[in-house]
């Protein structure tokens, strides 16, 4: 892939993802009109990746593209954001704060990898067990609980929600991993493969297994699956603390994502 097919590549994956865990919560909604998908998840959580707008490719002006997902949430979510990246229109951001809008500063990075790496081999004490189970899935959710919940402020619900059945990890185009520390879960990670890409994402280790590389064992492993199932790269939107790890792995940086938070403040 070039330049551009790779973002736009990415783009249409990660907007896959988003409609995936909308879809997958009890009171998920999925709209789109006019190239402007809009996904409402958890009704209690606010985040990007759980209540938001994404402009693929608006066949209306940006400022008439915000104001038809303000529209969507209206009523429907206390709160929601509006995804623009650096390869976007600058004209969404733009019509964002214009809406008044609220920016959440700088976004996650967009890397990506254009080659399967060498198997994860676990280290001993550790092992490696595909999601394929209602055990494995509350493994999965108990390492998110730790990574995600007790470090972020991520409600469990919305985890529960996200992955409240198996077909959620484990399917034609999706896996998940568990690792176990010394037969506890330890580590996990998802990957939803789309548009050539394998998308991988909530990505955790428990605080009480950092530092034994265990989140580059599993993200090895979810990402050489998604190459498995026919990926040409695989991509993530990076936390600070995931994205040093990230580059070690092989993965580049190609763009970087930003959000705007509505609605706007009264």
């Amino acid at each position: 892939m070039d330049r551009a097919d790779v973002l736009r590549a990415g783009d249409l994956n990660l907007v896959e993802v988003l409609r995936h865990f909308a879809r997958s919560q009890p009171a998920g909604v999925v709209h789109e009109e006019a190239g402007i998908v809009c996904f409402a998840g958890s009704p209690v959580w606010p985040g990007p990746f759980d209540n938001g707008a994404f402009v693929l490719a608006a066949r209306v002006e940006p400022r008439e593209a915000v104001e038809r997902a303000t529209r969507f949430f209206d009523g429907l979510r206390p709160g929601y954001c509006i995804w623009s990246a650096e390869h976007h229109d600058p004209g969404v951001a733009r019509a964002a704060e214009a809406a008044g809008l609220v920016s959440m500063g700088e976004g996650p990075p967009q890397m990506v990898l254009d080659h399967r790496l060498p198997d994860a081999v676990a280290p001993e004490g550790v092992q490696l067990r595909p999601v394929v189970d209602d055990e494995t899935r509350r493994d999965y959710l108990a390492v998110l609980a730790d990574s995600f919940t007790t470090t972020q402020g991520t409600p469990a619900e919305v985890l529960e929600g996200n992955f409240g059945h198996v077909d959620a990890l484990h399917g034609p185009n999706v896996r998940a991993v568990v690792a176990s520390l010394d037969g506890e879960p330890a580590a996990g990670a998802f990957v939803l493969v789309s548009h050539g890409v394998a998308g991988v994402q909530y990505v955790g280790t428990v605080e009480r297994a950092r530092g034994r590389g265990l989140g580059e064992l599993v993200t090895r492993w979810v990402s050489n699956a998604g190459f498995d199932l026919g990926a040409r790269i695989a991509a993530l939107q990076a936390s600070e603390m995931g994205e040093p790890v990230y580059r070690r792995m092989g993965y580049e940086t190609v763009s970087r994502y930003s959000f705007w938070m509505g609605p706007a403040p009264h």
